[in-house]
């Protein structure tokens, strides 16, 4: 890599991540603010505009920052892999301790208001459970469940069948290809690194089959004003959010696919399969946010429910409450879905991908 190759990489990488942090409170809905339960009518109110305005501030001075640390790294030291790992690193952290900061001004903020203001809190609408709503969305998780696990399957055979081959392989193999699928890194053929791409391969995509399954099954929050007319739109989107679901699953088990077969003929990956794949993971990521963004979940008038407590969470982001046996709910602050941690299943899901991040680094360096 030189270092026109790693300001096209690594700027822009910088740059969009910086663009959806800019924009995450404008995604997370009508329901939360920073991370706290407000009605969404005192969003626009001016103290609440100051801090919305300050966290975007001070967003916008830590990407200046650290797009110079970039270039310092890149044109001063030509430390071009420390380039793209540092100073994004670094900016995801810096972002999370500026959310924590507005998020504890919006906190004190509340509880300053709510003195004299008796309406900031989301009106708690009475809970309500439709068992032909219930019926069909379990019908639909069902159906997309058993699809998303095939390519799964898929993935977990070809890893059996690389590791049979593991004889057969050549002394140095590949474990790095670029963007033109060629193999640009290799090393010493082992137990640990054949496993490791192998288990790399599987344990992610395990992670991404639970979490779209997961993710599905979370609370879906209808309007008791019409409940006819919501349970249609809630449906709708699960079904939309099932196939993009679809989409990511099989785009992502393709391409761990194909670096599985690279890996038993010491190959160049499929340009055709990588770049497809690639855009396809992209498209739909961008979609789904869309679609979040436009949850009926997430809207105003939806019925309020045990997740929109406070104190259920930690920083704002974190869901603890042993006394909901949901799995997944819909984050506060941003795009998706969060773990809560309060169950069993929710406390090793949230261990898993640092296990697997620890791994990998152990594996590298024994490389």
């Amino acid at each position: 890599m030189n270092s026109t190759m790693a300001l096209i990489i690594n700027i822009p990488t910088l740059f969009l991540l910086y663009i959806m942090i800019y924009f995450t409170q404008a995604l997370s809905g009508k329901r939360q603010f920073y991370g706290v339960s407000l009605n969404s009518d005192y969003f626009t109110k001016e103290d609440f505009k100051a801090l919305d305005k300050n966290f975007k501030v001070l967003v916008t001075i830590g990407f200046i920052v650290f797009s110079i640390v970039t270039l310092i790294c890149i044109y001063v030291f030509k430390a071009y892999e420390i380039a793209t790992l540092l100073p994004i690193l670094g900016f995801c952290l810096y972002q999370f301790f500026t959310f924590l900061y507005i998020h504890n001004k919006v906190k004190k903020l509340k509880k300053g208001l709510s003195l004299e203001i008796n309406n900031l809190d989301l009106e708690k609408t009475r809970l309500v459970l439709d068992t032909d709503f219930l019926n069909e969305k379990n019908r639909l998780i069902k159906k997309y469940s058993i699809m998303f696990m095939i390519p799964f399957i898929v993935t977990v055979l070809m890893g059996v069948y690389t590791m049979t081959q593991y004889n057969s392989l050549p002394d140095m193999i590949p474990t790095h290809w670029g963007p033109s699928g060629a193999a640009d890194e290799f090393s010493k053929k082992s137990i640990a690194s054949v496993g490791g791409i192998i288990a790399m391969s599987a344990g992610v995509g395990l992670i991404i089959y639970v979490s779209s399954v997961g993710s599905l099954k979370s609370r879906g929050k209808l309007n008791v004003d019409d409940l006819d007319y919501s349970k249609k739109a809630h449906l709708h989107y699960l079904n939309k959010f099932a196939l993009t679901f679809l989409v990511l699953n099989i785009a992502c088990q393709v391409m761990f696919i194909s670096i599985l077969i690279a890996t038993v003929n010491t190959s160049s990956i499929n340009i055709f399969i990588l770049w497809p794949c690639t855009i396809a993971i992209i498209i739909a990521a961008i979609y789904q946010t869309y679609l979040y963004y436009k949850s009926p979940s997430k809207s105003k008038t939806a019925v309020y429910t045990v997740d929109d407590e406070d104190s259920f969470w930690i920083f704002g982001t974190i869901y603890n409450n042993h006394d909901d046996p949901s799995f997944f709910v819909q984050k506060r602050f941003g795009v998706g879905w969060t773990v809560n941690i309060g169950t069993t299943k929710g406390k090793i899901f949230f261990i898993v991908p640092f296990i697997i991040i620890i791994f990998a680094l152990i594996i590298t360096s024994s490389m």
